[in-house]
């Protein structure tokens, strides 16, 4: 097992408040006769120079009481997970999680492991990638030790993502989703043997649950630019695998990135990915791909906007639209649908019409309320409804400009429409 000792590094790279966390957590640990490390991304991350705000320890005996001993009396109480044997300190921006060292098994492909207490070479041993399976001691004259027993820091030195044992994508497949992650994020390459294992074992993708391939999809989609993962993922082929319909090419990738800056809610964002991978989908195909993924029902409500939308694109492209026509087409349509329609629009007026409406027709709406309308003698009902759209029509067509203009309007339909 390699070893080289890295405090230094890792002391410049940690805040003050996380440094003095993590030092009692190693004197804990030493106190109870545990041992705590540094593990999996934080270790990587210090290796590449990357900021990291969540840190994971795990320990080599009793997580829990080293967690409890090692909070700062000043701060708040770690939030402890009996259920799974872990506890969250919060320090400022920085979460430190920590667990007991775990070995685990799989019954079949796909499934949940079974955990079992184990050290830390068998709790690096399940780790998804060699760049992950590192750890940093934190007790004692161990603090700052590498542990590499799978040549994680030399697979990092040379850009590559390796797997740890030839059942890995078996195993769990979602590793395969969280490689091609990493592959764009820090412009890796898998080596050739895990490229190799990754493409025969992709069908494994279908003995993991709906949920789970959606946490791994919003994970993708939260990255600093989703669409060159997902080109890779549609490249490899792993799109269809986990439906037949899903893919994603330039012109999907070009709408990503001119659609990001129109969003500005993650979760916005996030509804709109998903528009942008049902485009060329029926409305069977995206619900099948919702009901394989479990998505929430406002995001399918999208996507069966978007679908709808994909079919009028040529109502849409008709010339001498007037702003009423173009708004009765796309009100009842979600923001992150015409967002996608907007950018994925093959026709020119159907791009404009869209722009329009996303930037000046869907804010327009009449200066007279309903309350306006019952205090000219309106009796309340449909007829308040009924006005109030024909006033939004003029408004929208430039046929009244002023609230004098809506309310002679407003008296001429009562008497029509009465």
């Amino acid at each position: 097992m390699t070893r080289m000792n890295l405090s230094a590094e890792l002391d410049r790279w940690l805040s003050p408040a996380a440094r003095a966390v993590l030092m009692r957590v190693g004197a804990c640990a030493t106190d109870l006769g545990h041992r705590a490390y540094l593990v999996g991304g934080p270790v990587r991350d210090l290796l590449l120079g990357r900021t990291s705000y969540d840190l994971d320890v795990v320990v080599e005996g009793d997580a829990l009481s080293v967690a409890r001993a090692a909070t700062p009396e000043e701060g708040p109480a770690p939030v402890v997970h009996h259920a799974f044997g872990t506890a969250t300190i919060q320090v400022g921006v920085f979460r430190i999680d920590l667990a007991t060292a775990r070995d685990e098994s799989y019954e079949r492909p796909g499934a949940l492991p079974t955990v079992r207490t184990g050290t830390i070479e068998q709790d690096l041993m399940r780790r998804d990638f060699t760049a992950n399976a590192m750890a940093l001691g934190l007790d004692g004259e161990r603090r700052g030790d590498l542990v590499d027993p799978y040549g994680g820091r030399s697979d990092l030195a040379h850009g590559l993502l390796r797997i740890l044992h030839e059942a890995s994508f078996i195993d769990d497949a979602t590793r395969i989703l969280r490689g091609v992650r990493y592959e764009q994020r820090f412009g890796f390459a898998f080596d050739g043997r895990t490229l190799r294992l990754l493409q025969r074992d992709a069908c494994f993708l279908d003995t993991i649950s709906g949920d789970r391939l959606r946490h791994e999809f919003e994970r993708t989609v939260a990255e600093e630019e989703p669409e060159q993962t997902l080109l890779r993922l549609d490249s490899l082929g792993v799109l269809r695998v986990i439906h037949p319909a899903l893919g994603f090419g330039l012109r999907e990738s070009e709408a990503l990135v001119r659609g990001r800056s129109a969003l500005v809610f993650d979760a916005q964002f996030a509804t709109f990915c998903w528009c942008v991978l049902v485009w060329d989908m029926s409305i069977t195909e995206a619900e099948a791909l919702g009901a394989r993924l479990n998505l929430p029902r406002r995001v399918m409500n999208s996507l069966a906007d978007t679908v709808a939308l994909s079919g009028i694109e040529a109502q849409l492209d008709e010339p001498g639209l007037s702003p009423s026509e173009v708004f009765d087409l796309l009100h009842d349509h979600s923001p992150a649908a015409l967002v996608a329609a907007r950018h994925l629009f093959l026709r020119p007026v159907a791009q404009a019409n869209v722009s329009r409406y996303l930037s000046r027709l869907r804010y327009i709406r009449p200066v007279l309320t309903g309350r306006d309308l019952q205090a000219l003698g309106m009796p309340e009902g449909p007829l308040v409804g009924r006005v109030l759209s024909a006033l939004r029509t003029a408004r929208l067509n430039g046929e009244v400009a002023t609230r004098e203009d809506e309310k002679s309007l407003a008296q001429r339909l009562q008497r029509e429409l009465h």
